[in-house]
């Protein structure tokens, strides 16, 4: 029997990874919000304590997931940009998480060397990665950690300003650091093992790459073409032009269609509240080992 609550959300964070909230606060959000199925995808992390909480909040249905980093090149530059796969209702086998543990940037250079920009930039960021991981309840740390530690410390507004002003990828860039995308598991390789795992790869919000409109079809038709099976069509911070777009790129090559708000617990991806109907979650369940035995058959050249 269907849940009786109306909306599904399909990606959203703890403070396992770069998350705001526990992962029981996170779940006790969504109820608030009428979600009736609930993924929450740390990561490079799995759902590893799905049961227990699943038991804990019977009424919506909590779904495995991880958010997967992954290499992938840009055919016409031959530049490596990382691309973010949802992995999907899969099994915790001993291989497969693994793979994810294998997968976490975690670099105590990488980290100090922000903070010495950060330094360098003129904020008083007095504080060391050992610090970050003797304060922070997490798998890793990442650059909201640091971002969350600049707050905490009254040097900026909000985690937005750190990384529009200082390290995101993009915006001002002031203390950004490059790092070695090559390191993440390729995006074909992640698709494969994903689908072992008995799970539904999804592409993520493909008009955050900063891509152009015939790169993101390139990754489009790329990633359907290594197996994979649905793309964020439904996302928390697109237009409702580009949605549509994406639903017809969606629609075109095969994919099925997902819905994420990026829940994080602050600024942009603060809520749960968007109202993704549920009905697109269970497209997804009922079409899925359909889909695996395909890409089965596909793969063994029956």
């Amino acid at each position: 029997m269907k849940n009786k609550k109306l909306y599904c959300d399909l990606h959203t964070h703890s403070t396992r990874s770069d998350g705001g909230f526990s992962r029981a606060e996170v779940i006790e959000e969504a109820i608030k919000n009428d979600i009736g199925v609930l993924a929450i995808t740390d990561h490079n992390i799995s759902f590893d304590d799905i049961d227990e909480l699943q038991a804990k909040y019977p009424d919506i249905k909590l779904i495995n997931g991880s958010e997967v980093s992954t290499s992938y090149t840009i055919p016409d530059t031959g530049e490596q940009r990382e691309i973010h796969i949802v992995a999907l209702d899969f099994e915790n086998t001993n291989h497969f998480v693994n793979v994810l543990r294998h997968n976490r940037f975690d670099s105590e250079e990488y980290v100090n060397s922000i903070i010495l920009k950060l330094r360098d930039a003129g904020l008083e960021a007095n504080f060391t990665y050992n610090d970050l991981r003797s304060e922070m309840n997490q798998e890793f740390i990442s650059r909201m950690a640091i971002a969350r530690k600049i707050v905490s410390l009254g040097l900026a507004a909000n985690v937005e300003e750190v990384f529009d002003e200082y390290i995101g990828d993009f915006g001002k860039r002031k203390a950004f650091v490059h790092y070695d995308v090559s390191k993440y598991i390729p995006m074909d390789i992640a698709v494969i093992e994903i689908q072992n795992a008995g799970g539904i790869p999804i592409l993520c919000h493909p008009y955050s790459y900063n891509f152009t409109e015939e790169q993101v079809i390139r990754l489009i038709q790329d990633f359907k073409y290594c197996g994979g099976m649905a793309m964020e069509t439904l996302y928390s911070t697109y237009t409702s032009e580009q949605q549509k777009q994406l639903q017809t790129y969606a629609n075109e090559y095969g994919l099925m269609q997902s819905a994420a708000s990026d829940f994080h617990g602050r600024g942009k991806k603060g809520s749960l509240n968007y109202r993704f109907p549920i009905d697109i979650y269970y497209e997804l369940a009922s079409r899925k080992n359909q889909l695996l035995a395909e890409v089965t058959k596909q793969t063994s050249g029956l």
